[in-house]
């Protein structure tokens, strides 16, 4: 283990960025807090690097306020993260992904949640790059699933930019009390790249510490770019579940997101492709209660090999139509799901054939 790179006096926060290959992410990321250096409190930022062999061991150089802290050997998420915040010299530690960087002056108001005596844990609203929220912390469904709040809906939502104590956030951007954090024993580094977040979350709740959502600490997320980060999941979940579901029962649970509940009309023409297609899309709104279509596209991508996983959303800026959902054509032949009032999901997707037969869908809000 090698630690390289200038010590910074009397920090307020302390950056841990677990690292492996992807240098362009993690340039991006450094690029970022570079320009926050005179602008905000006063940090340090930490790289843990596990093992990259690309050029992140001698382009870390272009960066001689970082510190660098390199590993032979592949630790993962959880065991970079642990490694990173004990040496960490602040009394908050904000872990941050290398896909993940701020929106201006995101650490100030991170730090700010730790005034209070209780909190333990704060999390940002993250966001993907087209600024449509990726993450307003999370929420339990009543099948005991995690879910990003209000993942896929526009910024502007009350429920984006209240702050509030909540179950958990993610760890993609996730700052703690560093002594709690450490004493705990960090991360469960039995869970490799997912879970542990949502797991350390739990811990904290057990222990009474409050978990704080700061919508002010603002990030944006470049989602699951970071090498490894699905490649145990049945694993980790397995593994959390034995340990969390009884604890999870009496938790408060989510049912619906800020839309409502959402009805699908049945096609007058539907064949079987279309009613398996049509089913999915169902059960995908009916589990948040909005229309989350990055997870419900497995159907689509069965039916043709040129379907990607890609969204963006925008939103009416002037008079909105009559309230509602619906999937429409526009002039160029892409179909939409519309949110009249509300938000406009593009799916640019479905192929052509496709969307001539989606679009006979109409979606309707129900009262």
């Amino acid at each position: 283990m090698r630690l390289e790179g200038q010590r910074v006096e009397g920090p307020q926060l302390s950056i841990v960025i677990p690292v492996y290959d992807n240098w362009w992410l993690t340039a991006r990321c450094l690029r970022a807090l570079e320009a926050l250096r005179n602008d905000t409190l006063p940090f340090e930022t930490i790289v843990v690097d596990n093992a990259s062999g690309d050029e992140t061991p001698r382009s870390i150089a272009a960066f001689p306020w970082v510190r660098y802290l390199r590993h032979e050997r592949n630790l993962n998420f959880a065991g970079a993260c642990n490694a990173g915040a004990r040496i960490a010299r602040a009394q908050i530690t904000l872990l941050l992904n290398n896909d993940a960087y701020p929106l201006g002056d995101a650490l100030t108001p991170l730090v700010a949640a730790f005034e209070r005596d209780d909190v333990s844990i704060a999390g940002g609203a993250l966001f993907f790059e087209d600024d449509v929220t990726q993450a307003a912390g999370l929420v339990l469904l009543p099948n005991l699933h995690w879910h990003y709040y209000c993942r896929n809906l526009p910024p502007t939502l009350d429920t984006v930019n209240e702050p509030r104590d909540t179950l958990a956030v993610s760890g993609a951007a996730m700052a703690l009390r560093t002594s709690w954090f450490v004493e705990n024993g960090g991360f469960d580094e039995s869970f490799v790249n997912g879970f542990e977040d949502v797991d350390l979350c739990l811990r904290a709740r057990e222990q009474g510490r409050a978990i704080a959502y700061v919508p002010a600490a603002r990030f944006a997320h470049y989602e699951a770019a970071s090498a490894g980060r699905f490649a145990r999941e049945a694993e980790n979940e397995r593994r959390f579940y034995a340990r969390w579901s009884e604890a999870m029962r009496p938790l408060p649970k989510t049912v619906r997101g800020d839309v409502g509940a959402i009805a699908v009309q049945k096609a007058r023409d539907e064949n079987p492709l279309l009613q398996a297609a049509r089913t999915d899309l169902e059960d995908a709104l009916r589990a948040f209660g909005h229309p989350i279509v990055r997870n419900a596209i497995a159907p689509w991508q069965r039916l043709d090999p040129r379907f990607r996983r890609a969204a963006s959303l925008s939103w009416f800026d002037g008079d909105a139509p009559e309230p509602g959902i619906a999937i429409d054509r526009r002039d160029n032949e892409i179909p939409a799901i519309r949110m009249r009032g509300a938000v406009e999901l593009e799916v640019p997707w479905l192929p052509c054939a496709a969307a001539q037969r989606v679009a006979r869908f109409g979606l309707r809000r129900s009262a």
